[in-house]
């Protein structure tokens, strides 16, 4: 133990930093009344509050002394680099007129939690009795009417044991009904600390049926919860089903043998949550979906291993996204320290942090970028924000529609100059409920065909979602929009897609994707319904993209959005270097005032049927060019 503590005290750095911590989000001060190895569990809501993005889990973390000085740590994680099971010895199999009788010995002393059977035998199912010896002369009971089994992809071969030290082992199988079965081994799964679990709070929060699965929804109660299990409670008697869990897949199952009941219950995942709410997937196949009462969670503790030189309230920071993953000369002690003896510290309940200021968040780069001149811009909204800082600004639909696709026309201004700005497309969407009218097509009276009214022209829209209440159909479904330019009308395709409903299936919404959002105002959906009774409609929405810009101000001086101005050239900003200090940062949500036009303001020529103003003058120019040289061509008339 004193070597540990020297290495510690020889990597602790002196020059460590008593830092500005402005930019953490959360605290909690640690009383520790004497100096020395202080071990802390972390609690949920720290953890809840951390913001690390990729790197070690929860490397945001800081432990600062009394005297304001960082001090190194280890997070002492669940670790598996020892070898959590080993081979049985001495394994014996003695075949007996209703019985088999399997004898083994654990290689070493240490406690046990598992005993694992192997066999290659296929399609059993057998009753067992474990006996455990400490001496190999007397033997306890440590349970009767266990299942061993193997059938249509289910297995259960483990024996779960109270943790203890066991120096013999024996399992006596009934094969007074079925066939002996070969085993030919065991392994034997040590209990190791460090992957024990608690008992964590959870709720499930929704469940859906959908296509042969169960979806359930955990909510965890906070994010970066090590999650261990989940342990699902149902009164079904027989079942089998696969389920899915972050990561991990397994068999649940339970079977009935002789009045005795095997089963697996519990997904394994053993793995860092990092968001509030997980999915658990159960496979139903074309079974019916199980009954459910609850689940039962447990998680991993997170130890927090550190040497206090002093004794005092000390501080722990956590939640800055931005923080670098610290390089402490004390991790390379991480598996000494993980199992050396050490004090338990008291901590306060986690709080915020009072010093916290969203413009620590920001990195440093030019609050302005080049002059501009907005007069040949048509359109500009003030931006309406509380703080200085990073701010997050959503762009809605009415500002989409009016700038071009690439954002290549948007500015911020101020004062006279540009404000840089990143473009951000979170993947995430929005809907928005639209009316329609069916039409009437004496041309085509075999056609079901609605006009939609999108809010605007040129309205962003991804996806149409429909809703019918006809049980029974399959309709090929295309969305056109009429294009009005200088050349004339047309009509444009925007999408297609297939769409069929079996009677019993759930009547779910259909997405149909637009190849490109529209320009009209006015797009028309159509189908045909060939011999059948016309399709119904009960409600039409539209799904739009969400963009937000992202840029960084010193103060709260006014600020305004410009865009609509086809001519403008593609923005050079350097903030693309620093693109993830920006999206990681604490940010002030911004909103718009109402629009306003600029001297640039001019009708959309491709919505409007007037066409450019220029290409009217140009074309006025080629007819009077054409008729001076018709009229030159044209022989002059003598007098008489």
């Amino acid at each position: 133990m004193k070597t540990h503590l020297l290495l510690i005290a020889l990597c602790i750095s002196s020059a460590a930093s008593a830092a500005d911590f402005a930019a953490w989000t959360h605290r909690q001060t640690l009383r520790i009344t004497q100096p020395g190895l202080t071990r802390l569990e972390l609690e949920p809501a720290l953890l809840d509050a951390s913001r690390t993005t990729g790197g070690a889990p929860f490397h945001d973390l800081r432990v600062i002394s009394p005297a304001g000085v960082e001090t190194p740590y280890i997070i002492a994680l669940p670790s598996t680099m020892r070898p959590a099971s080993v081979g049985a010895v001495g394994f014996k199999a003695t075949l007996n007129p209703t019985t088999t009788v399997l004898e083994f010995q654990p290689p070493d002393a240490f406690t046990i939690q598992e005993l694992v059977l192997k066999t290659n035998g296929e399609n059993f199912i057998k009753a067992a009795t474990l006996e455990a010896s400490s001496n190999g002369t007397t033997w306890q009971t440590l349970s009767s009417g266990e299942v061993l089994c193997r059938q249509n992809g289910t297995e259960r071969l483990r024996l779960p044991i109270a943790a203890a030290v066991w120096t013999h082992f024996r399992i006596t199988i009934d094969d007074t009904r079925t066939s002996p079965v070969a085993f030919t081994g065991a392994q034997i799964v040590r209990e190791l600390p460090e992957l024990r679990t608690v008992p964590h709070s959870a709720t499930i929060r929704s469940r859906t049926e959908e296509k042969g699965s169960t979806r359930l929804t955990l909510d965890l109660g906070t994010a970066n919860v090590l999650l261990g299990t989940v342990r699902v409670h149902t009164p079904e008697l027989v079942f089998q089903r696969v389920s899915t869990l972050l990561n991990t897949t397994h068999t649940l199952f339970r079977i009935q043998h002789e009045g005795f009941t095997a089963e697996d219950l519990e997904v394994s995942a053993h793995q860092l949550a990092a968001k509030r709410e997980v999915e658990l997937v159960i496979h139903n196949g074309d079974s019916p979906p199980l009954r459910l009462d609850r689940v039962e969670v447990t998680r991993h503790l997170v130890p927090l291993v550190f040497q206090a030189d002093t004794a005092g309230d000390w501080q722990l920071y956590i939640g800055n996204a931005q923080a670098p993953e610290p390089r402490y000369d004390i991790a390379a002690l991480s598996d000494k320290l993980r199992a050396a003896r050490a004090r338990s510290a008291t901590a306060s309940a986690v709080e915020a942090n009072a010093e916290f200021r969203k413009t620590a968040t920001a990195p440093e780069v030019g609050e302005t970028g080049a002059a501009i001149d907005v007069s040949a811009w048509s359109f500009q909204r003030a931006i309406q924000f509380s703080e200085a800082g990073v701010i997050e600004l959503e762009l809605d639909p009415a500002v989409l529609a009016r700038c071009e696709n690439d954002l290549n026309d948007v500015r911020i201004v101020r004062e006279g100059r540009q404000v840089p700005f990143l473009a951000i497309k979170p993947g995430l969407e929005r809907e928005r409920a639209v009316p329609f009218v069916e039409v009437t097509d004496p041309k085509a009276p075999s056609w079901s065909k609605w006009d939609i009214t999108m809010p605007f022209a040129n309205f962003p829209g991804s996806t149409l979602l429909l809703d019918s209440p006809t049980p029974l159909f399959r309709r090929t479904l295309s969305v056109t929009e009429e294009i009005r330019n200088e050349q004339g009308r047309f009509e444009r395709i925007l999408g297609t897609a297939n769409w069929q409903r079996t009677p019993g299936q759930t009547p779910n919404t259909f997405h149909l994707p637009l190849y490109t959002a529209p320009r009209a105002e006015t797009i028309r959906l159509s189908t045909d319904n060939g011999d059948n009774a016309p399709l119904q409609l009960t409600s039409v929405r539209v799904v739009y993209p969400v963009v937000r810009l992202l840029f960084r101000v010193p103060d709260t001086k006014p600020l305004h959005l410009c865009y609509g101005n086809r001519r403008a050239p593609r923005t050079r900003y350097d903030l693309q270097l620093v693109r993830r200090e920006f999206e990681t940062a604490t940010k002030v949500a911004a909103t718009l005032g109402d629009e306003e036009k600029l001297p640039g303001y001019e009708a959309d020529p491709l919505t409007s049927g007037k066409g450019s103003p220029w290409l009217w003058a140009a074309l006025a120019l080629v007819v009077g060019a054409l008729l001076w040289i018709v009229a030159k061509m044209l022989p002059k008339q003598v007098e008489k």
